[in-house]
């Protein structure tokens, strides 16, 4: 009986113990999704009344212009959410590259009118009619946990360091982790000069520190002009937030670009949908198209394009040259790290479509356009390890 009574007592304190681990972890986890500065904060005020007015908010959150689902899964395959995660968290071994990443490191005194870089996924610098302008800055990790979804490595780390002193424009397609780095725009706030974002993003960057006056809050196909370089915000089919409960709640979009020598279309997030001929006939033709192409899957096929229909995309916006970005810097899907750019190649040739690869870091412009195929040299250099 004593010995009963002492299991007893111990398995009551066990209990009690795992319960207050567990009281305490979802007391943590509130906290964090609550007060850390990365989670952003929520419109209010203006920006409020801005959202309530726009024929694409419901009255209760951001809707697609075409009906659009965030699980894709087929229910006739017994594909579990469990087992889709336990997919994306393992995948193949390559799913990552092996080796650094060709890379060259950016020279900001490059930087010409019409002149491009990509810093690995949808990160885009550009300069034209004087203008130098920055695409859905991330210089760091793609998720609000420490340590989590960091960048490959590269042969040349490209720093936000680099880039030139002075930003003139900021343009933001989303408020995914992938797009707006919090510790960025906070790194960023003393060289730039104007952030254009989409309805509700006004309260992230409020929230990071940065003064109203620079912030430029718009609605799709709204547009605005600084220094001569005409800023037009376009659809996209995607969806938005930064926590848990908060998905809908801010815009997301795409944006075109035009300037006297120069008409540019950026991306940003999107699934295929027929709004890109829209987009092509109003503002098209484009020189060059920075389309997403990458982090693509079965199971969320209508928010993220298929690189086949990246390239279907460039050419119903009329781009003379389609530029893959969303790929080359982070693991945020079970494809291999290449795939999308073999898949969005051969299309192209298939195609006839005109498609520039440089390397990360690398500056170029219209007249001389990378075409290497850097990415089958990081496959022989991998098997030559083996």
């Amino acid at each position: 009986m004593i010995l009963i009574k002492i299991m007893k007592k111990a398995l009551f304190f066990i209990l009690k113990a795992i319960l207050s681990v567990i009281i305490l972890l979802i007391i943590s986890v509130w906290a964090f999704v609550t007060f850390a500065p990365t989670f952003g904060d929520v419109a209010t005020g203006e920006s409020l009344e801005k959202i309530k007015n726009s024929k694409n908010f419901n009255g209760e959150i951001f809707v697609n212009l075409v009906e659009t689902k965030l699980d894709t899964r087929d229910p006739q395959s017994g594909e579990s959410m469990l087992s889709s995660m336990l997919r994306f968290f393992t995948g193949p071994a390559d799913k990552t590259p092996l080796i650094p990443i060709p890379s060259q490191k950016f020279n900001a005194s490059k930087m010409e009118n019409g002149s491009f870089v990509w810093f690995g996924h949808s990160t885009i610098l550009m300069k034209t009619n004087g203008v130098v302008i920055l695409c859905d800055p991330v210089f760091n990790q793609a998720s609000p946990i420490p340590g989590t979804v960091e960048p490959f490595e590269m042969e040349q780390e490209n720093k936000l360091a680099d880039l030139p002193e002075k930003i003139d424009i900021v343009l933001i397609s989303h408020d995914h982790y992938d797009h707006l780095d919090y510790e960025a725009i906070q790194d960023l706030d003393s060289r730039v000069e104007s952030f254009y974002v989409p309805l509700g993003l006004k309260a992230h960057l409020l929230k990071w520190g940065i003064i109203p006056d620079k912030i430029v809050e718009m609605d799709w196909y709204e547009n605005t002009t600084q220094n001569g370089v005409s800023l037009t915000m376009t659809p996209s089919r995607h969806f938005s937030g930064r926590g848990l409960t908060n998905q809908f709640s801010t815009l997301w979009c795409s944006w075109v670009i035009k300037s006297p020598d120069l008409k540019v279309f950026f991306n940003g997030d999107s699934g295929y949908f027929d709004e890109f001929k829209t987009i092509g006939e109003k503002f098209g033709p484009f020189d060059i198209a920075f389309m997403e192409n990458g982090a693509y899957d079965k199971d969320w096929a209508e928010i993220h394009m298929l690189p086949e229909e990246s390239v279907q995309a460039s050419l119903d916006l009329q781009s003379k040259i389609m530029f893959p970005i969303h790929w080359g810097k982070f693991d945020l899907a079970s494809h291999v790290w290449d795939e999308p750019i073999i898949r969005a190649s051969n299309e192209a040739k298939l195609k006839n479509v005109n498609i520039a690869t440089p390397l990360i870091g690398e500056v170029f412009t219209l007249e001389n356009i990378p075409t290497q195929k850097w990415w089958e040299m990081v496959r022989k250099m991998q098997k030559a390890s083996n």
